[in-house]
This record gives structure tokens, sequence and C-alpha cells, in this order.
């Protein structure tokens, strides 16, 4: 299989920590660097924890740089129901002797893209500022990247509010940017992110390993079946951001399908994105004057063969 050369823009919580370790770990995934925004926690929160996850997955010396403090137009909304104020729901880690990139991180992400020696898919698992200020200030990068992969979204229903999941209503502007680019873009939604969950027995398991990536895999997926307050929930195991991940490797296991699609951007349902399904638009003439951009939505996936292959990377950390 060919190697995924990626760059990653993280908020890292509980499922954007998941989502690097089995990007380290997965043999096909080549990880170039990583930029951090403000999100699930504070920027500088985001950066010592995914600097801490890489730790604890003995990845290499990967250049990991800061970015946004806040949305471009919106204040900080972070999100500590389910990730706490730290990001990581409570689990406390060693600490890290890794610092960050002098680069910001629009810097890092045009360095690692441009300088690449083939085409990048850039993964999105956080509010799209850092992303969208990249492809703003520098439009070159288009002509190198891939695609851009985003954790975001939802044909559907939302989470932070009816309509709109959180990455995208924390920042919908930097959505729009994104998804209007001209870049090929595929959505992660909520269609799929909600679905694809973790038997506990595995967590379990891997909160007893004695390897630290398995370890923390384990205490962040049990982690996940509980609010940060402390109130006890049933076993969710959902691997969240992490299934993005599992998407760009085992894309077999999923159905996409193409829909123009647009962000709203006011209103009870700012934030939400509006994926049009219809197979004959009765608007047509008006979508002629002002067309949606179309880009690949994920609707569907084999959830036993996609938890297996999350599990599979997780196994590799002890073999």
């Amino acid at each position: 299989m060919p190697v995924h050369p990626i760059v990653l823009d993280v908020d890292t919580g509980t499922d954007d920590a998941l989502a690097i370790l089995y990007a380290v770990q997965h043999p096909d995934v080549d990880v170039r660097g990583i930029s951090c925004v403000a999100g699930n926690a504070s920027l500088e929160q985001v950066v010592a924890n995914t600097h801490k996850v890489l730790d604890a997955a003995s990845a290499p010396e990967i250049p990991v740089a800061a970015g946004a403090v806040k949305p471009l137009i919106e204040r900080t909304r972070q999100e500590e129901a389910f990730h706490g104020e730290d990001g990581l729901g409570g689990i406390v880690l060693p600490g890290t002797e890794r610092t960050p990139s002098r680069l910001t991180a629009v810097e890092l992400l045009r360095q690692q893209i441009v300088d690449a020696d083939t085409t990048v898919t850039l993964v999105g698992l956080a509010p799209q500022t850092n992303i969208a200020m990249l492809l703003t200030l520098h439009p070159e990068v288009a002509d190198h990247l891939e695609r851009i992969l985003f954790m975001g979204g939802s044909a559907g229903t939302g989470n932070i509010t009816a309509v709109a999941e959180f990455n995208v209503w924390q920042d919908p502007e930097a959505a729009t940017c994104v998804i209007e680019s001209g870049v090929p873009v595929t959505m992660y939604g909520l269609d799929v992110f909600t679905r694809l969950t973790v038997p506990q027995k595995h967590a379990e398991r891997f909160a007893a390993s004695d390897h630290p990536a398995q370890r923390l895999a384990g205490e962040l997926l049990l982690r996940r079946g509980s609010r940060a307050d402390g109130s006890q929930q049933e076993y969710v195991g959902q691997i969240g951001d992490a299934g993005a991940l599992v998407y760009l490797t085992h894309p077999e296991l999923f159905t996409t399908a193409s829909h123009p699609t647009r962000v709203n951007l006011s209103g009870i349902g700012r934030g939400q994105t509006i994926v049009d399904r219809r197979t004959v638009a009765q608007d047509a003439a008006e979508l002629g004057r002002d067309p949606w951009r179309t880009i690949e939505v994920v609707l569907d996936l084999d959830v036993t063969k996609a938890a297996q292959a999350f599990i599979d990377v997780m196994n590799a950390y002890a073999a």
C-alpha cells in the first residue's frame, strides 16, 4: 500500500489524541508535521497535550507548531464538557522535553506541504482557523495538496446545536474558506463519527497494558464514556477524530458520495453544513448563478471492520 504523507491540524482533546496515536503507528501514514489551534482546550494546553501524546507513542521528532488562539470572527468557545479543562479528561501524563517549532502553525503547514517531494493530505481534526489562514495567505499550497480531509460537519443533525457540529460551529467562516477553496475536500462528519466505536473489552485491555501508548488509548476510550464533570455514563467507546484517519487508510470500509455543500453563516442554523442530497434541484437557476462547491461526504461505514482496523494499530504498539 502507498504511504500517505500527511500534516495534521489538531486541538488535542481525547479523540485528537487517539488520532495521533493511530497516525504515528500506522505503517502507511507519514506524519510530516502537526499544527495546533485552540478548541477542545486552550492553545497552550493543546500544544502540551500533543507533545505528551507523541511521547506516549514514542514518536520521532515531528515538528509541532502553535497557531490560532481564537476563531476568525467568533469569540473563543472552549469545549470542556467531554474533554475537561485540560483537554484530556483529567488524564495525567508525564512531562515532556519536546518544544514547539519556532514557526507559526501556518508557516509550518506551508513549509511541510510546499517542500514535500509529493502531494500531501492535510487532515483537519479541529476548528479550521489555521487551515483557512494557510489557504488565504499562501494560495500556492493548493497545488501541493492531494486533498483536505476534515473531521467536522454533518449531513444530518448536529451535536453542539441541533444542526451544527462543534468544529464547524466554532469557526464557520474558516470552514467556508476550506470548502470553497477549490482544493479537493472530504468531510468526515457526525454521520459516521458517532457510530465508530471500540468494544469495551478492548478499551479495558489497552488500559491495563504496560505500553504507554496502549495504556493511554485505553484510558482515553474509557474516559470518553463519562463526562468531564464526573457524572458517569455507560461506556461509549467512540474513537471520534481517529475515525478520519481510519477512513484515510481504509477507504474501502466507508461509503462516500459527492454533494454540493455550504456552511450556514447566520441565524439559528449558524455553523450547519448544508449538504444538498437532492436528485433534482427546483432552484437550479439560482444555483447556476451562485453554485455550491461539491465535496466528498463520508456517509456510512462497516463499523465492525473499521473498529478492528483501529484496534489492530493499537495492538501493534506492543507487538
